[in-house]
């Protein structure tokens, strides 16, 4: 088959012989007449070479036939009757090229050499279609941004990618040059435009360039998941510009935007095609690794960009952690991987925590912990490697999943071996009713205290899924308990140790953090959203839901990464929440179901992170000012109080940095005074209900949601209980960095330690080794106090060991043509697209 080049090309030799034929001047026909033999003559060798047999033979008896017509007019150039016949002859010929299919052209455009598995699958297929296709692939330059967004360094990895591959000089795939050629398709697999912070693709590349400079753009997403997608990704600049997205499934298609779901084709993943080549034969490791890798098992250690973002300081401790776990064991190897956009991540978002990477870089190579691994390719890396170690929420984990290898997920708050009562974060994470009689344990265990003094057993399972912290509140009703969700759309029904109703929810493509909490008010119950777009109403009586889609707007806001929602509270019988960026209150009334909006100070521009009923009065934190409010639905009266104590501010619970917002959260309430424990806050504070004064409120335990042992992180400080039900002079106090719980004294300020206790055996229940972990992490096994990073290393997992066969089952719902053709059936669609228009 003719490319579109050698059709022009033989086209336009076809035009030089027509030049000569229709030439009306006998003498200058003549002239020319070598010239156009010439050029039939290039013309059949074109022919020959790139024509089928039977295709060339019809071609060349008319070039022959028109070639000995010419020798005649040669002799005889007044032959008019000659030259007539073979200038038909030449249109016929002219009309049937014209018409001849030609080979499509397609330029790939990748950017990193680590991230051309994203694209290679597609190469290989039209690579391998020779017939029918021409391939170029052409590295583009890219940049480091600088932290003002400035273009840094420049880079091109042309250099990089695989010999055979045969990568291009972008110079001569320019903007302009590739409008000349206007290739029938051109793939990218950078989405981002000028919208990326860290680094940005020469501007000639940007997507809303090159869908002028082709007839099918498409875009191929970089990265691979396992089963959801980072909000970040739902709508970026290329997908308004490219005609298709190739995405691993189907299940993928509601995390992107409404307006270009229409684009989007769940063909599978490139990425995965990679990994199933090279682990079925890998290839031989460079000569400096053998001798590191012998006869030990490789761990393959992952540092994401997501980790380190998501709390820095904790993320160079767990690197430091890790390596010295390594460092002196001979059975072990440790490859490590670092992403390889790390060290221009930190330069351009962390400068001041760059030089602590780069100190932990040269610790690992300096002390020759293992082997460092910064070659293009991963999909080798993974080959080579026995087992995962990193975070969960990065491609690489659906690699090793869909490979089959086993993958321990890294706790980056975990820096130390676990102390002997370290396993309480697991089964303790938080309390899930009003009264600290049920708990909710992070893998999905429902415990009770039958006897309300602090001792829990287990009571039934919530869920086969072994984290993921699926629900977080109890609500009893009657004889049964209402298990609300924080991260599933059901609710449970339990009744007798045994769930016995899902009430499913309307489903919505959603991330981790559907819901922050739920109230009960008159036999109804209220789910308080934080991702999904509805205030949630169950009746109990008949378990029927009525959805609320307009208060979300109100009640809840995404500022700066964070979801940050509107305090609720029931007072006499009606479930108050309020707005978090203006003074708005939305009042429900159960029965007959209402909602009133009321907006109690039209000048105020902010809104209230909690809410605390009081008689008939609510008491209202503000969500970003040191301000508390005492409002009076009955007759909308208002009271502010202002005045926190010198060196009062606030840190964000994860990422650490001072702040003005969440500052007050739970509160004890007596008579005379409010009793306010820290949200972002810093210090326990007293309001005098009389005088109005704020002071601090001097405790034997920190204001801080900060914990010295990871295995009892939490984003909480401490939650009250008993809070001013009957004004009494006992409260319950849970501090969450130490998982305490202390009876206090308020007046008096007597706290004293309660113990809490779990049954042994039903402790077993925590212990679950390798299994499905939740929608997000398929298979695997966490990092707990459970199960140790030594307890890897040294083969002593607790819990069921691992299943090669189970985990492949489960990574198998995560991609299409996950058995290596995601690459062919994507060639395939755009080869038909190509052949259609």
């Amino acid at each position: 088959m003719l490319s579109r080049k050698t059709r022009s090309q033989i086209i336009e030799l076809i035009e030089t012989v027509r030049g000569g034929l229709v030439c009306q001047n006998t003498k200058e026909r003549a002239a020319m007449l070598d010239e156009c033999i010439a050029a039939l003559s290039v013309s059949e060798d074109i022919c020959r070479t790139e024509l089928s047999a039977e295709r060339f033979e019809q071609y060349k008896d008319t070039m022959d036939t028109v070639k000995t017509a010419m020798l005649q007019l040669k002799a005889n150039p007044e032959a008019e009757e000659i030259a007539a016949l073979s200038l038909q002859l030449m249109d016929w010929l002219r009309g049937q090229l014209k018409n001849e299919p030609v080979k499509k052209e397609i330029v790939f455009l990748p950017y990193k050499a680590s991230m051309w598995d994203s694209l290679e699958s597609v190469w290989k297929a039209a690579v391998e279609d020779e017939e029918h296709c021409n391939v170029y692939v052409v590295p583009i330059p890219y940049c480091d941004r600088n932290a003002d967004g400035s273009a840094g360094k420049w880079h091109c990895e042309t250099g990089l990618f695989p010999a055979e591959v045969h990568a291009l000089d972008w110079h001569l795939f320019t903007l302009d040059k590739l409008k000349t050629m206007y290739p029938d398709a051109i793939f990218i697999h950078n989405p981002y435009d000028d919208e990326n912070f860290v680094t940005s693709v020469d501007s000639q590349y940007y997507s809303r360039e090159l869908k002028n400079a082709t007839k099918h753009l498409y875009y191929i997403p970089y990265y691979s998941t396992t089963g959801g997608m980072a909000e970040g990704q739902a709508m970026l600049p290329a997908y308004k510009n490219v005609e298709a997205i190739f995405v691993q499934a189907d299940r993928l298609i509601g995390f992107f935007d409404e307006s270009i779901q229409h684009k989007i084709y769940p063909l599978g993943s490139p990425k995965f095609d990679s990994i199933i080549k090279y682990c079925n034969n890998p290839p031989e490791p460079p000569r400096t690794w053998v001798e590191k890798m012998k006869g030990k098992k490789v761990y393959f250690y992952n540092t994401s960009l997501g980790g380190m973002l998501a709390d820095t300081e904790a993320f160079f401790k767990k690197m430091n952690y890790v390596f010295n776990s390594f460092k002196d064991r001979k059975d072990v190897c440790l490859l490590w991987r670092p992403h390889p956009l790390m060290l221009t991540t930190l330069e351009s978002t962390r400068p001041d925590a760059a030089p602590f990477y780069e100190r932990l870089r040269d610790y690992f190579i300096g002390h020759d912990i293992g082997i460092y691994d910064d070659t293009p390719m991963i999909e080798t890396a993974i080959a080579w490697s026995d087992v995962y170690i990193g975070d969960t929420g990065t491609s690489v984990t659906s690699l090793f999943g869909i490979a089959g290898k086993p993958i321990f997920a890294l706790d980056n708050q975990i820096h130390k071996l676990p102390g002997q009562r370290d396993w309480i974060g697991i089964a303790f994470p938080r309390f899930a009713d009003d009264d600290g009689d049920w708990i909710i344990t992070r893998n999905n265990c429902l415990f009770y205290s039958s006897k309300h003094d602090w001792h829990y057993e287990f009571y039934c399972r919530l869920d086969e899924d072994q984290d993921g912290t699926y629900y977080n509140r109890v609500i009893p009703m009657g004889d049964r308990l209402y298990v609300c969700p924080l991260n599933m759309q059901n609710v449970l029904v339990v009744k007798d140790k045994h769930v016995i109703k899902r009430i499913s929810l309307r489903y919505e493509d959603s991330q981790e953090f559907l819901f922050l909490t739920a109230h009960a008010a008159d036999e109804m119950i209220f789910l308080i959203p934080m991702r999904y777009p509805a205030v949630v109403c169950i009746d109990t009586k008949d378990d029927s839901i009525t959805y609320l889609d307009e208060l979300p707007r109100f009640i809840r806001v995404q500022f700066n990464g964070d979801w940050l929602v509107g305090g609720a509270c029931v007072l006499n019988g009606k479930l108050h929440i309020s707005a978090i960026d203006s003074a708005k209150q939305v009042i429900i009334t159960p029965r007959p179901l209402s909602v009133e909006t009321r907006n109690i100070d039209p000048a105020h521009p902010g809104g209230f992170s909690t809410l605390i009923p009081d008689g008939d009065v609510i008491w209202m934190y503000s969500v970003h000012q040191q301000e508390i409010w005492k409002w009076k639905p009955a007759d909308n009266s208002i009271k502010k109080y202002h005045g926190f104590p010198n060196g009062f501010t606030c840190h964000h619970p994860i990422l650490h940095y001072e702040c003005e917002l969440m500052p007050l959260g739970s509160t004890a309430i007596t008579d005379d005074y409010l009793y306010i424990a820290p949200s972002w806050g810093n210090k326990f504070l007293r309001l005098n209900k009389e005088t109005g004064e704020i002071s601090e409120w001097k405790v034997p335990v920190r204001g801080s949601n900060e914990t010295d042992n990871g295995y009892l992180y939490t984003s909480l400080v401490g939650v009250f209980f008993q809070c001013g039900a009957d004004h009494s002079r006992d409260f319950k106090f849970a501090y969450m960095p130490e998982r305490k719980l202390y009876h206090v004294n308020p007046e008096n300020n007597i706290w004293e330690e309660i113990p809490i206790t779990f049954d042994k055996e039903s402790l077993r229940h925590l212990e679950t080794g390798y299994d499905r972990m939740s929608v997000w992490f398929l298979y695997g096994c966490m990092e707990t106090a459970f199960n140790s990073l030594q307890d890897l290393l040294d083969g002593t997992i607790h819990g069921k060991p691992f299943n090669r066969e189970r985990q492949l089952k489960e990574y198998s719902s995560i991609a299409a043509n996950n058995d290596g053709t995601a690459g062919e059936k994507i060639y395939d669609f755009a080869m038909k697209q190509m052949t259609m228009n």
